[in-house]
């Protein structure tokens, strides 16, 4: 097994991002640390670190292109270079101790060779079982990749950018006959958003136009093409949460409101029009 590691960042917490990173870095052979900070920030974010100079690579296109294609290029990069397995990690995740190194191992001894995404258990979501546990999901953020399959069913959708990145891929895995399974020892801290509280008690995650108009047009796009995919509960939660919800949140308690509210409209419509604007300005 030659498992090379991707962690895509975006104006970084560089103490933060150290501690992460070196709690899977003596379990991998080689990181790729991608960039998507703009070049004119970028010398405000050191990313070499002596440490592990060695086995190191930063890439950068010198802005941001969100998760599918730094995932895409990684992938193939790992395919160019030898690397049968790639490792996943946003920049706030971090491996409680000890958790990657018996994450790893237990791939190594793995004997199914229908897997094509191993996840870990993020915030202890799932309870724990001896066997991997088969999902039909899992978060980018801790997932291994089996890169020749990866590559063979087309790799991450790059016209989704960020949002459902990770639904589609493991559906497209599923769909084409190979399997998505969880680690559930592998404890994993995730940070989800950064929810704000507001006068009204609820929370809101104050989202930016972009992302509130990405978030619902690609969850319907996605209901689109995967209709047997997705369960009763993210449905609902598409519906309730992404649309209904994500309005009342908007009015009452976020700012922006007319372009955070013309976002969700147009995220509505595209959706079901079953196209997405890949320049969507809010």
């Amino acid at each position: 097994m030659k498992l090379a590691a991707i962690v895509i960042v975006y104006y970084p917490n560089i103490e933060d991002l150290k501690i992460n990173i070196f709690s899977f870095i003596e379990d991998i052979d080689k990181l790729i640390i991608w960039d998507n900070t703009p070049a004119k920030d970028q010398s405000h974010f050191n990313l070499d670190f002596p440490e592990i100079r060695n086995k190191t690579l930063v890439f950068t296109t010198g802005k941001n292109e969100f998760i599918a294609y730094p995932l895409n290029e990684a992938i193939n990069w790992c395919l160019e270079n030898g690397y049968n397995y790639l490792l996943s990690m946003d920049q706030d995740s971090l491996f409680e101790n000890g958790s990657f190194r018996r994450y790893v191992n237990k791939i190594k001894l793995n004997q199914d060779f229908k897997i094509a995404i191993f996840g870990v258990n993020p915030n202890g979501q799932f309870l724990t079982r001896e066997s991997f546990l088969e999902t039909n999901w899992f978060i980018t953020s801790g997932s291994i990749y089996d890169v020749s399959i990866i590559k063979k069913i087309g790799g991450f959708r790059e016209d989704y950018q960020i949002d459902c990145v990770d639904n589609e891929i493991c559906y497209k895995v599923i769909t084409n006959g190979y399997k998505v399974v969880v680690d559930t020892h592998c404890k994993m801290n995730q940070i989800y958003g950064s929810p704000l509280k507001s006068k009204y008690g609820f929370t809101t995650s104050g989202y930016s136009p972009f992302r509130t108009y990405s978030i619902l047009c690609n969850h319907i796009l996605l209901w689109r093409e995967y209709p047997n995919m997705l369960d009763r509960n993210l449905k609902r939660t598409i519906l309730k949460d992404y649309l209904i919800y994500r309005f009342v949140k908007i009015i009452l308690a976020e700012d922006k409101k007319k372009k955070k509210l013309l976002a969700l409209f147009n995220g509505l419509i595209d959706g079901l029009k079953g196209k997405r604007q890949q320049k969507f300005v809010g």
